[in-house]
């Protein structure tokens, strides 16, 4: 069991890594939709947002190389967590079938939009309340959070596709 933890964790960590590869050009390209489009504004990149928290906490500003550097690493530390918990939630109930990663990826996508979009970004004045962003804007965050779990269930899902031999889904599907 703890070889799955592990097997399924890292391949949460790559396609954490690529799915948050993939937010970041799809939101540089959300700007060139019109604006009905487009993701809900964002008053100040959240990463920098909590970067500057940390430098009202520590009492002075980090090196600008060093706030860039951690501000970046922020967005992907988010990114990979969502592909860690994936792991760790797949590990003992694995996706062998598309369907089951698909849902396993839009239903995490979901989660890490409601807890940003919905939750913490507003919260923070990041963002404009749920209410207030509109339903398209909604719409494409949501899509794009979508998008970006069942990219980060993919490498699970081959794990675990690759993990049960044909025969053995055969039988499986034979047993209802």
């Amino acid at each position: 069991m703890r070889d799955d933890a592990i097997s399924h964790v890292t391949a949460g960590v790559v396609g954490g890594a690529v799915g948050t590869a993939l937010m970041q050009r799809g939101m540089k390209a959300s700007q060139r939709l019109p604006e009905r489009l487009r993701p809900p504004a964002v008053r100040k990149d959240p990463g920098e947002f909590m970067v500057s928290k940390l430098e009202e906490l520590r009492g002075r500003p980090l090196p600008r190389a060093l706030r860039d550097v951690v501000a970046q690493g922020l967005h992907w530390g988010y990114g990979v967590t969502g592909g860690v918990v994936l792991g760790l939630a797949t590990s003992r109930r694995h996706i062998p079938t598309l369907p089951s990663a698909l849902l396993a990826g839009a239903t995490m996508g979901t989660a890490i939009w409601a807890v940003g979009y919905a939750g913490w970004l507003p919260a923070t004045k990041l963002t404009p309340p749920l209410g207030r962003q509109g339903a398209r804007h909604v719409a494409v965050s949501v899509l794009g959070h979508v998008v970006f779990g069942i990219v980060a269930a993919a490498p699970i899902f081959l794990l675990d596709r690759k993990a049960e031999p044909g025969w053995k889904r055969v039988l499986r599907r034979l047993a209802g």
